[in-house]
């Protein structure tokens, strides 16, 4: 498979995930006095997460670290292991101040459909 192929197949299914969870609250209220918090003070992190993966040239931001023996035979693209590095930015152009980086990994993991595992970890800078 080429890496064109690989790069829309995993950036369509991030894109489809962040759609889903939009809408979904993913933040958790913990009691002022557990915190040993007098005042409220609430802090909103706003943030934009690219897929503009480059694949090849000078300085890749996705890359296949591992494989299996079946890989490349697979219609899933079974066991290849990818590591991602993309920018976060204030807002949603890709030309907007950067001000993170999301850093992690993408698992294909299964033999009969698309199915991809991902882990990331989010560093601002």
């Amino acid at each position: 498979m080429s890496n064109i192929f690989l790069f829309i197949v995993f950036t369509s299914f991030i894109f489809a995930l962040l759609l889903t969870r939009e809408s979904l609250d993913l933040s958790k209220k913990i009691p002022q006095n557990s915190l040993g918090l007098n005042e409220e003070k609430p802090t909103h992190l706003h943030f934009y997460f690219h897929f503009h993966d480059i694949v090849s040239g000078r300085n890749p931001t996705i890359v296949q670290v591992a494989s299996a023996d079946i890989t490349n035979t697979s219609s899933t693209y079974f066991g290849a292991i990818m590591v991602i590095d993309d920018p976060l930015t204030e807002g949603p152009e890709l030309s907007s101040k950067q001000v993170g980086r999301a850093q992690g990994i993408y698992v294909s993991a299964s033999l009969s459909e698309l199915a991809i595992s991902s882990t990331h970890s989010v560093t601002f800078q």
